[in-house]
């Protein structure tokens, strides 16, 4: 049987002012290559609910392939650990916005990051983040 695998439509964060909200509310989490945002969301704490976004300067990376292909691998490393991450976000019956923006220097060569560059960056985030709510 065949399993699709990609992030749900429904956990991705979306729009301009979300992100905008995020980014300036939020408590910032730094990592190596990636900054995370978190901003709690205790609107419906029977449901609650976690988005994610995605974002890549066009400062720092000027190519929209580069910036695509950056974008991919923080989605499959965030897909690979979804469920244990969101069930303990969800465990502490709270609901959570994060956006993830890739810091990595202006001339780095993009074409030689790999997932197992971006994934244990995003596994120290995700540990800071579960300390800070």
């Amino acid at each position: 049987m065949w399993v699709r695998q990609t992030l749900p439509k429904s956990i991705i964060l979306r729009g301009y002012q979300s992100f905008t909200n995020v980014i300036t509310g939020g408590i910032p989490i730094q990592g190596i290559l990636l900054t995370g945002f978190v901003l709690t969301d205790a609107s419906d704490p029977s449901d609650p609910k976690v988005e994610i976004g995605f974002s890549v300067p066009k400062k720092r990376v000027p190519l929209a392939a580069d910036r695509n292909r950056i974008r991919r691998l923080m989605k499959e490393s965030v897909r690979k650990h979804r469920e244990e991450f969101f069930a303990s976000i969800r465990e502490k019956r709270m609901g959570a916005k994060i956006v993830l923006m890739y810091r990595g220097e202006k001339n780095t060569p993009v074409d030689r990051l790999m997932l197992h560059d971006v994934e244990p960056v995003w596994l120290g985030i995700q540990q800071q983040i579960l300390k800070a709510l």
